[in-house]
């Protein structure tokens, strides 16, 4: 009986052992197909071809002649989960791998062994390809392609990964004119279509580089990588990228609040922790900590009130309040209760809040934390009823204030500070998760409101402008709260770049209370549009976060601001109190708006000063400010449309003269 078990296992194992020394090569362009996504899926295949590219994880592949076809790539990743053992040039067999769709890009998984092979005649073939949109390389997806010289223009800034991986975002230059405002936003994807991800994972360095730089490819080749949805080219060692001309606006620290106002401040701090995913080494911790106080201390002014996401702990907030007071001589306290994933050893996260205890006296503190019907893993004991579970990772910190200043009596004010879910993961789970927490927020609030109290709603909401959570909770109250990104001109209505996106993850929300008495708004650029630093261990304070902090400004005894929409750019305003003494001058920007912000009620001259292809109708404007919102209207025209429309009513008087003459004419003959 064994004999005959052992001669059964003999034949069903010996024919696969066989196939899998035998196995028929299968080449890449076969692999990848014309579509989007391979059709041979889950198969295991062996396959030959040239590396073109080294990364930590895996390799390129190409074949050496390919297909001659278009619509089918050459090249294809073979991924390997550590550093593999080959080197540019190799010519190699992968053995029994599976074909994946690794989120839309088609790899190689999981390979038996990878092996020299002596088959490879030549070297792939280099195709010269200009520099295109995204949607123009699915047929060039793991090949190694010639990219030509160019220049082009900075929309995602340089991002530093783990290792030495590093990308950046570029306009054709050619193509910039055409983006409305100089910016892309992440509303619109036809504009996002234009931009093109140069990563350095191929072996070419990139210069950290900023929002607005420009900059010149010197050519070369590179590898087409398909990730995060975007196509990338790896520049290949030979393609460098140099800056020739930096942005025009650079980076302004705000003014610190004096005794007739102050300031509440939002600060996302990246994880600034010492779990192990964080900081776990003191040097660097201690190096992150001191980037973090400079951005509080000198680019937010040491501001009264800043709301904080992403502390570690309570005892990195306090950490921080000390690093503060000791090498700023700011006497800053931190607020902070523990939450859910204070607890987490790899990534702790917790909501605090700065106060300058010189100016504010802390009233109440507490947390909030919601419950749902859904379980989304949130670990808090007796937190919810039986059969309900906790909503928050992060429950919202709510603290009351009273904030003293030249004004008299001390100001009372809530300030609520907000980490809501993020996107990372499925967004079918995550969105809903996000509307039920902002109405949780704004149901809260409304109780709050009741009272007739003035609140400041704040913090890192992981949503957009105009998405479904953040409406729910500006709109959740009676009367609503205001989003103060209204406020802000249109360009200046981000916190954070994504994929060369700028787009709006932090907010600021008050009270209806607060409406004449908010003198500033304000995206402090710190962060966003600043380059991920390449030695962070000797790095100053921008980009210590990804994230820019937001800032207003409070003035208990009321204030007026300024809007001004003249459809024009570069209209230098001027404005002056009566006396002539200039106390603001401002530009407007590439969609022609600016604003005046923290104006005392009274009357104002308002000073205006066009570029030579405008033409005002007045040069000055008489202006009252009032407590609030003030909108200042003035005619600005382009001169070639004035010289358009002289020509055409000389050109009509020409008619209406040829005209009567020919009228003139004809009743002399008839006499």
């Amino acid at each position: 009986m064994w004999a005959w078990l052992l001669l059964w296992l003999c034949c069903w194992l010996w024919p696969e052992r066989l196939s899998g020394q035998g196995q028929e090569l299968t080449p890449i362009y076969q692999i990848q197909g014309e579509g989007a996504a391979t059709l041979l899926e889950g198969r295991v295949v062996d396959s030959v071809g040239v590396v073109t590219a080294v990364r930590a994880t895996g390799f390129f592949l190409q074949d050496p002649t390919g297909d001659g076809r278009a619509e089918t790539s050459d090249g294809i990743y073979v991924y390997t989960r550590q550093r593999p053992l080959v080197a540019v040039g190799d010519c190699v067999r992968v053995r029994r791998a599976e074909v994946d769709e690794f989120y839309d890009k088609t790899e190689l998984v999981r390979p038996q062994a990878i092996e020299p092979f002596g088959g490879c005649a030549g070297h792939p073939t280099v195709l010269a390809m200009l520099p295109e949109g995204g949607g123009q390389m699915e047929s060039y997806e793991g090949m190694r392609v010639g990219v030509a010289p160019f220049e082009g223009i900075l929309h995602g800034p340089t991002r530093r990964y783990s290792g030495e991986e590093a990308e950046v975002a570029v306009v054709l230059a050619g193509r910039q004119p055409y983006v409305s405002g100089g910016r892309i936003f992440y509303d619109e994807p036809l504009e996002q279509a234009q931009l093109l991800y140069l990563n350095s994972a191929a072996g070419s360095a990139l210069p950290d580089l900023r929002h607005g730089d420009r900059v010149r490819v010197a050519g070369g080749a590179a590898v087409v990588d398909y990730n995060f949805g975007k196509y990338q080219l790896l520049l290949l060692p030979g393609s460098p990228i140099e800056r020739i001309a930096s942005a025009a606006v650079q980076p302004s620290p705000a003014a610190p609040a004096a005794a007739d106002h102050f300031t509440v401040c939002s600060y996302n701090m990246n994880g600034m922790g010492s779990g192990s995913d964080q900081y776990p080494e003191p040097a660097r911790y201690q190096r992150e900590l001191e980037r973090r106080a400079e951005t509080i201390a000198w680019w937010l002014g040491g501001c009264t009130v800043v709301g904080l996401q992403e502390a570690g702990t309570p005892r990195d907030a306090e950490q921080l309040a000390e690093r503060l007071r000791a090498d700023y001589g700011l006497a800053y306290t931190a607020t902070a209760l523990p939450g859910p994933q204070s607890a987490s050893r790899s990534f702790p996260l917790t909501n605090a809040l700065l106060t300058r205890t010189d100016r504010v006296q802390i009233l109440a503190v507490e947390t909030f934390q919601g419950c749902s019907e859904r379980d989304y893993g949130v670990q808090e004991v007796g937190a919810c009823p039986l059969g309900q579970y906790p909503l928050f990772d992060r429950p919202v910190l709510a603290v009351d204030l009273a904030v003293q200043g030249a004004w008299g009596e001390p100001f009372a004010i809530s300030v609520w500070v907000n980490h809501w879910k993020s996107k990372s993961g499925d967004e079918r789970v995550n969105l809903p998760r996000r509307v039920a927490q902002a109405q949780q927020v704004a149901g809260w609030a409304q109780h709050k409101l009741a009272a007739e109290a003035a609140l400041v709603v704040l913090g890192d909401f992981n949503d957009f402008l105009d998405s479904s959570p953040v409406e729910a909770l500006r709109a959740g109250t009676d009367p609503a709260l205001l989003q103060l990104y209204a406020w802000l001109p249109v360009l200046e209505r981000y916190s954070y770049i994504y994929n060369g996106a700028s787009q709006t993850l932090d907010y600021l929300l008050v009270s209806r209370s607060l409406e004449k008495l908010v003198g500033e708004v304000q995206a402090v650029r710190v962060n966003a549009d600043q380059p991920s630093p390449l030695q962070a261990e000797t790095a100053g304070a921008l980009h210590s976060s990804d994230h820019d902090p937001l800032l207003l400004r409070i003035w208990p005894q009321g204030v007026g601001w300024v809007a001004g929409d003249f459809g024009h750019a570069d209209l230098r305003l001027s404005w002056e109190e009566r006396g002539g003494r200039t106390v603001g001058e401002a530009v407007t920007d590439a969609n022609g708006e600016v604003r005046f912000w923290n104006l005392p009620p009274g009357v104002y001259q308002a000073r205006l000063q066009a570029p030579a292809h405008l033409v005002l109708s007045s040069t000055e404007i008489a202006f009252t400010v009032v407590s609030g919102e003030n909108r200042i209207h003035g005619e600005v025209r382009h001169r070639t449309s004035l010289a358009g429309v002289e020509l055409a009513v000389w050109g009509a008087r020409l008619v209406a003269e040829h005209a009567a003459g020919q009228a003139a004419n004809s009743e002399v003959e008839k006499r």
